[in-house]
């Protein structure tokens, strides 16, 4: 009996060694298509990339923003002017993305698109908004802000900062414009 299992065991082994075509589920995925939705048809392809890349502009300066709570009185309102120069050019974004949409009504490419990357910009104003709200508890002397890594105040901002990113990576990996 003994004999058997070990020559079942030594049968087994050997065939699975020996089988070169083993079946294994492989997606029928051909090369040339698209991985997420594919925009079609803009109308004003040029503008809407444009603001895209303005968007990600902004963000690469967004890594700037020093906020400490050693900051003196000084450089909390000149780190407030920089955070508000950024929330203006956001809204420059918006308002084009807004005057595209109304341009284009017509098409739903350009309106869904340009809906995609106000998100974007949505998500960097309230970013750069809460970092705003722990600059004026700074200057409050809330006690919970000066805490800073461990307070309440830098989770949201977080948040919004790396949804804003998400969406940019999403667009930037899954979108095709044709």
């Amino acid at each position: 009996m003994r004999r058997k299992i070990r020559r079942v065991i030594m049968f087994v082994i050997l065939i699975t060694l020996t089988l070169t075509n083993i079946a294994y589920a492989q997606p029928t995925t051909r090369q040339n298509s698209p991985y997420g939705p594919k925009v079609e048809d803009l109308k004003g392809k040029e503008n809407i990339i444009q603001n895209l890349e303005q968007i990600k502009k902004i963000r690469s300066n967004l890594t700037i923003i020093n906020i400490s709570g050693n900051s003196s009185d000084e450089q909390l309102k000149n780190t407030d002017k920089d955070l508000e120069n950024f929330i203006q050019q956001l809204n420059i974004v918006r308002r084009n993305l807004e005057n595209h949409k109304n341009t284009y009504k017509d098409s739903f490419p350009d309106i869904f698109f340009s809906e995609q990357i106000s998100f974007v910009a949505d998500s960097y104003i309230i970013s750069i908004r809460l970092q705003q709200n722990l600059i004026r508890a700074f200057e409050s002397n809330n006690a919970e802000a000066k805490k800073l890594f461990y307070s309440n105040y830098l989770i949201p901002v977080y948040y919004y900062l790396t949804l804003g990113d998400q969406m940019v990576a999403y667009i930037d990996t899954y979108f095709v414009l044709s």
